[in-house]
């Protein structure tokens, strides 16, 4: 893996409005191609993200369409991808194959997904280790009907099966054990199934939480505006991550819109001050919104606002475990960060921090993300694996230049 130095130019003097291009809705993007795969459609969309999970999972699809790839289908690291087209895979009649995904995919929990398509018929085998891919599937017509799935690990599994029901011979009913986490993803695919049958121009909505990192900066450089273009308002958008712009106002960051799709982001010092001063930590739920948790905790203990956020278990089963990985580099930085069974926080505790830091990116994207915009307050950070940032948002690089951030990469 590559090391990316990352500096920051406080002095930086370059367009005085530039604005950062935020990539498509990676999630939008899987559950459309989903969608579309089932109508028998192939619409070119406005705005398609080019990351490698939606990259990987259209070349799927293709595959699957066009029965390019034999019997081997690889989804590469996305979480997303590879449980809706196993979903899918096990729905299709004739479907004869195995899917397999990344070393580091592997690791991550299928078995909820299983079950569940197994308990309506599904053919479904692990072939290596029991719970993980690779899976060989033999696909067929389910029977539907009332299917119990676990809800505490992930949403995907609960979308996966919206997703491909209407390939069933009865509607889905769902039976859901333990507390839905990441709820506002199901409902975006309520929403998108509903609209799926709309004839308008196919968009793909910018992704919000790729815009996180931006509200981070200004947050931590609240004298530079940032204006961010192709997002949706967040009483329009489908994503539950819009919700970004409610809590970095409560932070100190203001969103002001400007004609379609552009938002000025605005650091407020007062605001941000009064936080910095509060007698108790901030405390967030974050059980719909956990992919906005590493921009937060990072940006937070830079701009010295201690948090405490709860309902985040699940972030140990994403690219990394994040509340470890947030733990230990962020100690590399000098804050003490603690780790529970539900929540991580910081309560102000600070740790020595060495001259010569490296933070590891564990191939994570919104690690790697979250620790480059730390150089806004450090100057300087070397992050591990920086590349992994391909997976959701290829240009985040190419974005920080335009507002003062230096990148070298040494191979």
């Amino acid at each position: 893996m590559s090391l990316f130095q990352i500096d920051y130019d406080s002095g930086f003097c370059g367009d005085d409005y530039p604005v950062i291009k935020i990539p498509g809705s990676k999630s939008v993007a899987a559950r459309r191609l989903i969608i579309d795969y089932i109508r028998g459609e192939s619409p070119e969309y406005v705005n398609m993200p080019r990351c490698d999970d939606t990259l990987e999972l259209s070349a799927a699809l293709r595959d699957l369409r066009l029965g390019l790839s034999g019997n081997r289908y690889d989804l590469g690291s996305g979480g997303t991808s590879m449980r809706f087209f196993t979903a899918l895979a096990a729905s299709i009649e004739g479907f004869d194959g195995i899917v397999d995904c990344s070393p580091q995919l592997r690791r991550r929990p299928l078995s909820p997904l299983v079950d569940a398509l197994r308990a309506i018929g599904a053919d479904i085998e692990y072939l290596e280790e029991e719970g993980c891919p690779p899976i060989y599937i033999k696909g067929g017509k389910l029977k539907g009907g009332e299917v119990a799935v676990d809800a505490g690990i992930s949403s995907q599994f609960i979308s996966a099966l919206m997703l491909v029901s209407r390939l069933w011979a009865s509607p889905l009913s769902l039976g859901l054990r333990g507390e839905i986490v990441s709820r506002p993803y199901v409902e975006m695919t309520k929403r998108l199934l509903e609209m799926s049958d709309d004839d308008s121009a196919p968009y793909i909505e910018g992704d919000w939480s790729a815009a996180a990192f931006f509200y981070a900066y200004c947050l931590l450089v609240p004298d530079k505006d940032v204006r961010i273009g192709l997002l949706r308002k967040p009483d329009l958008s489908v994503q539950g991550d819009a919700a970004v712009a409610d809590i970095f106002k409560y932070l100190g960051v203001e969103s002001e819109w400007e004609g379609d799709g552009e938002v000025v982001l605005h650091g407020n010092r007062h605001v941000i001050d009064s936080r910095r001063s509060m007698s108790v930590p901030v405390e967030f739920d974050m059980g719909d919104v956990p992919d906005l948790v590493p921009a937060l905790a990072v940006c937070m203990a830079l701009a010295g606002i201690r948090f405490r956020f709860i309902k985040v278990s699940h972030l140990r089963h994403k690219e990394s475990d994040r509340l470890s990985a947030l733990q230990t580099e962020m100690g590399k930085i000098g804050f003490a960060v603690e780790t529970g069974d539900d929540f991580i926080s910081w309560d102000g505790g600070r740790l020595p921090m060495s001259k010569e830091v490296i933070i590891e990116s564990y191939e994570d994207h919104r690690i790697a993300m979250a620790f480059s915009i730390a150089a806004a307050k450090l100057h300087h950070i070397t992050i591990r694996g920086g590349e992994c940032v391909s997976k959701s948002f290829p240009g985040f690089y190419g974005e920080l230049r335009k507002i003062g951030f230096v990148i070298r990469i040494i191979y």
